[in-house]
């Protein structure tokens, strides 16, 4: 099997884990949402990216480069699994999180810049001044579950729709 054929058929469970997720859950608005376009980039919400896995999925759909939020209060486990994609792909990556580290590890080689953020609402406010000509899409795709009940997909989701609204739509 080559790579590309090695790159379907991630593509393809990865596809098959979102669509079950989907399924279960009843949720897709969480789901490639775009929230907002500006000046020929495109915020999206996929806040379902629960694990790196439907990180993969959201980032291989996405037109890059990319603008990568990423992270929660305990991190992804194993970023490095989509190391590949984020240096194919991704331009800058803001980190959330107590665990900012393993991104900053397991991408340091792959992306133009990695900064870290104390918030969502932070790294809203960064990404805003980040984001330069070469980027198409801003992609919300945490790759790990919320720590706690209050900070679910959803909540985190929502959250971001509600920052990216205020920032854009006064």
């Amino acid at each position: 099997m080559n790579n590309y054929e090695k790159l379907l058929a991630e593509k393809a469970k990865n596809d098959e884990l979102l669509r079950a997720r989907l399924d279960v859950q009843g949720d897709h608005g969480h789901h490639y949402e775009e929230v907002v376009e500006r000046n020929g980039v495109t915020w999206i919400n996929h806040s379902i990216a629960t694990n790196i896995e439907l990180t993969w999925a959201a980032l291989y759909d996405v037109p890059g480069p990319v603008l990568l939020i990423i992270g929660g209060k305990d991190g992804a486990k194993n970023p490095e699994k989509i190391e590949g994609l984020v240096a194919e792909k991704v331009d800058t990556i803001i980190c959330l999180g107590t665990a900012h580290w393993k991104y900053f590890n397991a991408f340091l080689d792959s992306a133009a810049m990695i900064v870290q953020a104390s918030g969502l609402a932070e790294a809203v406010d960064f990404a805003a001044i980040l984001v330069n000509e070469r980027i198409k899409t801003v992609l919300f795709a945490p790759g790990c579950p919320g720590s706690d009940p209050l900070e679910n997909y959803r909540n985190r989701g929502n959250s971001f729709r509600k920052l990216i609204k205020e920032k854009f739509e006064k």
